[in-house]
């Protein structure tokens, strides 16, 4: 059965949250690439007390490999950084050699990985 109405991100909170900065690129009017930070407070065993979270990184296919994903990267980081916060924490599945290797790229490092089973 499907759910109807299924929210994944809340836009108004990312677009009016103070810790929060929401982009979206465009090209004659229409959306090429998304991305969020959100400063969130960090785990009680992590040294950093707050970290910036970044999520929706999506760029279209046709326009990828043209550093895209990395302008938005580094106006996030930016972003994060004049508020103090200089540790970055984002989601990726195993499997998406691509984003795995663009984000490599921009010196991010593997830090956790999530198992799972599925009965």
């Amino acid at each position: 059965m499907k759910s109807k109405g299924a929210v994944y991100y809340d836009i108004e909170h990312l677009i009016t949250d103070h810790d929060s900065f929401l982009l979206i690129a465009e090209e004659a009017g229409q959306i090429i690439a998304t991305g969020y930070g959100q400063l969130r407070g960090s785990k009680l065993s992590l040294i950093h007390s707050k970290h910036c979270y970044l999520g929706v990184m999506y760029v279209l296919p046709e326009y990828r490999g043209q550093g895209i994903n990395k302008l938005m990267l580094d106006k996030i980081i930016a972003w994060s950084k004049e508020r103090g916060v200089s540790d970055f924490y984002l989601d990726v599945y195993s499997a998406n050699d691509s984003a795995i290797k663009a984000y490599e790229k921009a010196g991010f490092q593997p830090s956790l990985l999530e198992m799972k089973l599925n009965l």
